[in-house]
């Protein structure tokens, strides 16, 4: 995720397995024989789109700026000198398609290099076919709305712009270690990036540090929080 300026799930009962516990039991590997052809195809989807984009950049500006226009998140547009028009859907589609705009190469192949690493792991749980596909998806989808919102309200009164995949795969980080440790695993895995994330903001009240915080926060409190919840209702 990058920022510019412009210009619990309940506990089970007793005898139960909670559906977390039951994630952790997939033990499925970061990156290995079994990457899952799902995180592949989102992947290949992100990297297509931005390689659409940096053509369109030098080539097409009009397809470039659509592209940025639907996709890139700008926080108090009213602020700016020359406001830009309001997105798609009611203003609503940053929210979800800010996860296929990056800005640069070496933006986008980090996100997907860690949604390689981890996402297979995360992706397991669910099993297999539409459904189980879906709710992976929907999983995906539903952090990179908690990201973009959160760093929409933090930044209520500060224009900025935002785009990259990082609210959602931060979210796909914090699965992973569900499925992987079940809650100490998890933890063991989001804390560590909470942190970093906390220090980023601190940093940011005396130095301009192009990185969207909050919206790697609002992701990972997502993933954190609601993984368990998606795998219970998608599991197949």
């Amino acid at each position: 995720m990058t920022e510019q300026e412009p210009g619990a799930p309940g506990g089970a009962g007793p005898g139960e397995h909670d559906p977390a516990d039951r994630a952790a039991a997939v033990r499925v590997p970061f990156l290995g024989p079994g990457v899952s052809g799902l995180v592949l195809a989102l992947c290949a989807l992100t990297l297509a789109v931005h390689g659409v984009d940096s053509w369109a950049a030098a080539n097409n500006h009009v397809l470039h700026g659509l592209i940025m226009w639907s996709g890139a998140l700008v926080t108090a547009p009213e602020m700016l000198p020359y406001p830009p028009p309001e997105p798609p859907l009611g203003g609503l589609s940053p929210y979800i398609l800010h996860v296929f705009v990056h800005a640069g190469w070496w933006h986008v192949l980090l996100n997907m290099g860690i949604l390689l690493a981890v996402g297979s792991a995360a992706a397991a749980p669910f099993g297999r076919g539409f459904f189980a596909a879906a709710g992976f998806l929907a999983f995906y989808f539903t952090c990179a709305i908690a990201g973009a919102g959160l760093h929409a309200l933090v930044h209520l009164n500060e224009p900025t712009f935002m785009v990259g995949a990082s609210t959602a795969v931060s979210g796909v980080f914090a699965a992973a270690g569900w499925a992987n440790g079940g809650r100490a695993g998890m933890l063991r895995l989001a804390i560590p990036w909470l942190l970093i994330n906390v220090l980023i903001a601190i940093g940011g009240m005396f130095y301009s540090i192009p990185i969207a915080w909050a919206g790697h926060v609002g992701g990972l409190l997502a993933g954190m929080l609601l993984y368990p919840v998606f795998v219970r209702v998608f599991r197949r």
